[in-house]
């Protein structure tokens, strides 16, 4: 039976809301090349040396509600802005029938970790983000990422529900088809 993900992912998110802007930074700070530009990450490939397939095939969701998701707390980014992206989380895992495990709970396949950032330039907001994809052992197997531009020079204040809400479904979508192409 699937777990609320109000219940425990924004649980969590609320613990680590003391995360600034700045960690995320720096953590996506090695998504950076030595000459200032944005360096063109490489696809993971699986444990078998093949580059990891996410195609925009077709999801095969009875596939991917055989595998255990946990979401664990985003760095980076205020509570305030990650509580609708927690939110509608909530709703997809709901129905799609994904199931979730608790902070309590060790048996999840798969681990979804978030780092997010923002940069603001020429009145104009981006948010950047990264979701690792970790196996039971916590070997990083994928890697999402994405960035959203908005309207504005406030930082995080610039960023709606709305923008949030785009990133929850694009990343899920993105984790439905990797699983789908790629889950063993």
């Amino acid at each position: 039976m699937p777990v609320c993900v109000s219940a425990s992912v924004h649980a969590s998110f609320k613990k680590l809301a003391f995360f600034s802007a700045t960690a995320g930074a720096l953590i996506l700070a090695g998504c950076t090349s030595p000459s200032g530009g944005s360096a063109n990450l490489a696809p993971l490939t699986s444990d078998f040396g093949q580059p990891a397939q996410t195609s925009k095939a077709p999801v095969n969701m009875s596939k991917v509600r055989n595998y255990k998701l946990f979401i664990a707390p985003i760095i980076g980014a205020p509570l305030e802005v990650v509580t609708p992206l927690s939110l509608r989380f909530d709703t997809i895992v709901k129905t799609q029938s994904i199931t979730l495990a608790t902070n309590m709970e060790t048996d999840a396949d798969y681990i979804l970790k978030g780092y997010f950032s923002n940069l603001t330039e020429n009145n104009q907001t981006t948010v950047l983000y990264v979701w690792d994809v970790m196996d039971k052992q916590g070997n990083r197997v994928h890697r999402l990422q994405g960035q959203e531009k908005v309207s504005g020079k406030n930082g995080w204040s610039a960023v709606s529900a709305t923008v949030m809400s785009k990133i929850a479904d694009d990343t899920m979508a993105d984790y439905f088809r990797w699983v789908s192409a790629n889950a063993q």
